[in-house]
């Protein structure tokens, strides 16, 4: 038998040694009394008697201690270094990727029993009683705790203070949205998470001084006892305050601010000149803010309750006006005539105040490629009073493909350059009216936006593009988000068109209006919702809805003042574009032990109507690129239509449309933290399509069936490397084409075709690109 050994694989041949390696003994190492901590296992003697046995058995398995060793760390942990070097490769190695030897220690074995079954008595398994077993095999200790219980308790009863003090009778106004119902499961955590509430819900009606601890409770757990049922008794109880009878309500008093607090300095707070706005007594040596952006920051005047909520919002409100990197309130209790007051000191240290940042992405495949370079500059005290002034230049490129137009064989490449200018402002700005910000979190901004956008493709067209944005975002809560612009203003014109372009706009009249110079006026809405909890690794979901509507309000005039005019209707001497657009966005990500689940289905849907009969050329979806199908170029897909012979996908300016489906998912896990490299392998499928409302459309293959769009989905999937250094990101991903849309039914898939000569050459995109793709 001839064997042949293929030198371009000798990677494969590598990896396969060293897994091989890892799991080779490393007995040799360890002295005749070490033995290696091999596993953990949880069992349940009687299984019936748990609820939720599979959740609960993964949460005592991580709450267990210790954890065995990583088999390939151990090993490198023992394979690499020199105890003789104080340097070296070696030693590096040991100390950056190896793992020290967990051994068995039957002293931390019993300490964890105890913490299994202090977990078990909180779920309210109240007579659980934890024992293990070890079993060895050679070093090597496996270890499985048996854990015993007659049931997990139910809440039978729950009794409430009955006289009358002050918190006895907040708790009786919050008591409809309590934590604790009878008839549930005892958790400790809902018992934490209600006195929490209560201390919280206090100190907003003004108990400035109640806390948490001052909330107890006493559990009956032989309530009831019986073969069938378990359940316990619950009193909760508060503690009287010190040295007098009841709590008492604060209010709220003066208030001084320091708006350049210097932290490394503690004369900052010394400065005698002060200035006098309203409630608030400035003391500064000079002005960073105006005082009525200060102003409306803080939250609560003179003599008003005192609320937690609304002093936690000032905090929020100072911070997220970009201008102060600390903010500090403390508070001084004063009595006066019988009332009790909470003078407020609001300390604010001034952070960096401009900002300058840049992005890169590029997409290459054989034969063609794209680079885009964005410049950014950010500042964010513009006039002094909080006003964001945010500029950004951004130039692209694409070279290489080919449209064919009759039998002209034309370059599709593409050059760019936009220019952005964005400014807001800390408040609505509302004609005539004050709106004040009742949101916790953020201030409410009042933007305008102004864009310019140019595209020359020199063998075909190129495009100018002008727009005027006015608007508002504010936070509804802490999870809700709205962003309007109300007002929505593009100029888009077409010029140098070549004659093969012309052409090719003759053949095809949906086409030809699309690439009509436009005038576009309209209003977006965009909702945001998420639960994701910053600093707090777990499960959350995010969701955006965007509506936009162009040209209603100018085709009503329209018809108002000009019923018999000749249609389409224009403004100002130019055609206005008629439509409206509906896009979602939805993610989800699982946050698991070694990595992340992260899952992305969007899509969005046009409709032109009455005075259009097209999307226009810049309000088209396309699929392809860095952050959507990574296994296709930029405007490589559109329904099954191909633009050329190759079997290769090809990027055209013409393959964009009117719908667009697509669902991503990623799985994310360290790949070398020490080096902060992750690794990434994804899946993306979707694909684009034209409606053809008006029966325009010349080739069919372009348009969306509801009965065949799902046979037309492309699908692409591939691996990711990413440099993950907190705030910055840098990602390679490489994807491969595994369906093409565009090619006969019968040989969509390309399985069969990823060993062929040069197929990984010719099909395989590299996509560069700073951040995540979602």
């Amino acid at each position: 038998m001839e064997v042949h050994h293929d030198k371009k694989y000798w990677w494969v041949h590598y990896f396969i040694i060293l897994f091989l390696l890892s799991g080779c003994s490393i007995s040799k190492h360890l002295s005749e009394d070490e033995f290696l901590y091999n596993s953990t296992s949880i069992n349940f003697v009687e299984g019936s008697k748990v609820v939720n046995e599979g959740v609960l058995k993964y949460s005592l398995d991580d709450l267990s201690q210790p954890k065995p060793n990583t088999k390939l760390w151990l090993w490198t942990f023992y394979k690499f270094g020199n105890p003789e070097k104080k340097g070296g490769l070696g030693n590096f190695i040991k100390k950056r990727f190896g793992q020290p030897p967990v051994f068995y220690d039957e002293d931390a074995i019993t300490r964890n029993s105890l913490v299994l079954r202090k977990h078990m008595i909180d779920q309210g398994y109240f007579d659980a009683s934890v024992a293990y077993d070890t079993s060895q095999s050679g070093q090597k200790v496996d270890v499985a705790y048996n854990i015993a219980t007659s049931g997990r308790h139910r809440i039978r009863n729950i009794s409430l203070p009955k006289d009358s003090s002050n918190i006895t009778e907040v708790i009786k106004a919050i008591e409809d949205h309590t934590y604790l119902r009878t008839g549930e499961y005892y958790s400790l955590a809902k018992l934490v998470n209600e006195r929490s509430r209560i201390a919280i819900e206090a100190r907003n009606r003004g108990y400035f001084d109640f806390s948490e601890d001052r909330v107890f409770y006493f559990v009956d757990t032989n309530a009831v006892r019986t073969d069938t049922e378990l359940a316990s008794d619950i009193w909760l109880e508060i503690k009287k305050p010190q040295n007098r009878s009841d709590y008492k309500k604060y209010y709220i008093g003066n208030t001084f601010v320091y708006p350049n607090y210097d932290l490394t300095r503690a004369s900052s707070i010394l400065i005698r000149d002060s200035i006098k706005y309203r409630d608030l007594t400035i003391f500064q040596n000079n002005q960073i803010l105006k005082p009525r952006t200060l102003d409306e920051a803080i939250t609560q005047s003179f003599g008003e309750v005192f609320s937690e909520e609304r002093s936690i919002a000032t905090s929020n409100h100072l911070l997220d006006l970009g201008v102060y990197k600390f903010v500090n309130i403390k508070y001084r209790i004063l009595e006066r005539n019988d009332t009790n007051y909470l003078d407020r000191l609001i300390y604010l240290t001034p952070g960096k105040v401009q900002d300058v940042g840049a992005e890169i992405e590029a997409t290459t495949r054989p034969g063609a490629y794209g680079l885009s370079l964005k410049g950014k500059y950010s500042h964010k005290n513009m006039f002094g009073g909080a006003e964001r002034l945010d500029l950004s230049l951004a130039t692209g490129l694409e070279q290489g493909g080919n449209i064919v137009i009759s039998d002209d064989t034309l370059s599709n490449n593409l050059r760019e350059i936009t220019a952005r200018a964005d400014l807001s402002f800390p408040r609505f700005i509302v004609p005539f009216v004050k709106i004040a910000n009742s949101s916790s979190f953020h201030t409410p901004r009042t933007r305008i936006g102004i864009l310019a956008n140019f595209q020359n493709r020199p063998e075909l067209f190129s495009l100018s593009n002008y727009k005027v944005t006015f608007g508002y975002d504010w936070d509804e809560t802490r999870r809700k988000r709205h962003q309007v612009d109300l007002l929505a203003f593009n100029i888009l014109q077409i010029s140098k068109r070549s004659d093969s372009f012309i052409r090719l706009l003759e053949q095809n009249s949906l086409l030809q209006r699309s690439f009509s110079n436009l005038f576009i006026l309209g209003s977006t809405y965009t909702y945001t919702l998420t639960n994701q909890e910053l600093n707090r690794p777990s499960n959350y979901f995010f969701f955006l809805g965007q509506l936009e509507a162009s040209g209603n309000s100018s085709y009503l005039l329209s018809r108002l003042f000009s019923p018999d005019g000749s249609q389409p209707y224009k403004f100002f001497r130019r055609e206005f574009s008629q439509f409206s657009k509906v896009d979602f966005d939805f993610r989800y990500n699982w946050i698991g032990k070694g990595g992340n689940l992260v899952t992305k289905l969007s899509g969005g849907v046009g409709f032109a109507y009455l005075n259009s009969v097209s999307l226009p050329f810049v309000k088209q979806y396309y699929a392809g690129g860095a952050n959507s199908m990574r296994g296709f170029p930029i405007r490589g897909l559109l329904g099954t239509f191909r633009n050329s012979d190759s079997e290769v996908a090809q990027s055209s300016f013409d393959q964009s449309g009117d719908l667009k489906l697509e669902w991503n998912i990623e799985l994310r896990f360290n790949l070398l933290r020490a080096l902060y490299l992750k690794g990434a392998f994804f899946t993306d499928i979707g694909n684009v399509w034209k409606l053809d409302l008006h029966g325009l459309e010349t080739d069919s293959r372009k348009v969306f069936s509801p009965r065949d769009f799902l046979s037309e989905l492309a699908v692409a999937s591939g691996f990711g490397v990413r440099l993950d250094i907190q705030y910055f990101v840098l990602r390679l991903d490489l994807g491969l084409p595994l369906r093409k849309p565009f090619l006969s039914a019968g040989d969509r898939w390309t399985f069969s075709k990823i060993t062929d000569s040069g197929w990984l050459k010719n099909n395989m995109v590299y996509n560069i690109a700073l951040g995540y793709p979602f």
